[in-house]
């Protein structure tokens, strides 16, 4: 059975040569035709195991993440499950499984999508797009340097004049969320649905506490300035001050 039904699809003119994506797919000839699919995107990696795609991701921060659930000895779910321990990067999962109780246990360990096998590479394009547009910022980057300050995302930490600066893990994501999307104009619901998924039981008051405490750090440092809310909305980290 065709897992993947190909289409003509134009070549973009200008590929976005910064992009880093990974293709997590145990079927070598499947995985070689999402590669060539996604080139256009940026470059892509392959790993044909569950283990080899968490020392890949160990090694480079991709921008997103195709991953197939049925992988073999570390299956989909439990590579979903260690991405989500430490990274934000996006995922999106495909498997032959359709039965909704799947989908939404993926979900909730945090994949942004699901597509079920077989697909027409114009949908995968589509929902690629799709994806990275809804997620924003280069996930590839390492760091983030503002004035003498330093988000490093390989570490998971802030950095003042060299300074580590303690925050709890949460206040810590949404600040990584909101620096990799300098100047965009995040939702509650968006920062919600990246940092605590998108069927977590959780209300969404925990985002204004996690805010809270984020301004309450940056502001012993003059930084407070970059945190925007925007009434109604949500928040934006901006240079712009």
């Amino acid at each position: 059975m065709n897992l993947i039904r190909l289409a003509a699809l134009p070549l973009a003119d200008d590929p976005e040569d910064d992009m880093r994506l990974l293709v997590v797919e145990d079927d070598e000839k499947l995985a070689k035709i999402l590669s060539t699919s996604l080139s256009v995107i940026g470059d892509v990696d392959i790993a044909l195991s569950g283990e080899k795609a968490l020392q890949d991701v160990e090694k480079t921060y991709y921008d997103l993440v195709i991953l197939d659930l049925m992988l073999g000895k570390l299956s989909g779910m439990d590579v979903l499950r260690e991405i989500r321990r430490t990274y934000l990067m996006p995922i999106i999962v495909l498997s032959a499984l359709s039965d909704i109780d799947k989908k939404i246990d993926c979900f909730r360990l945090g994949a942004d999508d699901y597509m079920t096998k077989p697909f027409a590479r114009e949908e995968l394009m589509a929902r690629v797009e799709a994806c990275l547009r809804r997620t924003g910022g280069n996930f590839s980057s390492t760091h983030y340097k503002f004035r003498n300050m330093e988000v490093n995302y390989v570490n998971k930490m802030m950095t003042v004049d060299g300074n580590y600066v303690p925050m709890n893990r949460k206040t810590y994501e949404i600040l990584e969320l909101l620096v990799r999307n300098k100047e965009i104009i995040m939702t509650k619901q968006q920062i919600f649905d990246r940092i605590w998924g998108y069927y977590s039981t959780t209300g969404t008051s925990v985002i204004e506490i996690n805010i809270f405490r984020l301004r309450k750090i940056l502001a012993e440092y003059g930084l407070d300035v970059c945190l925007k809310t925007i009434k109604a909305t949500g928040y934006m980290w901006t240079e712009k001050v």
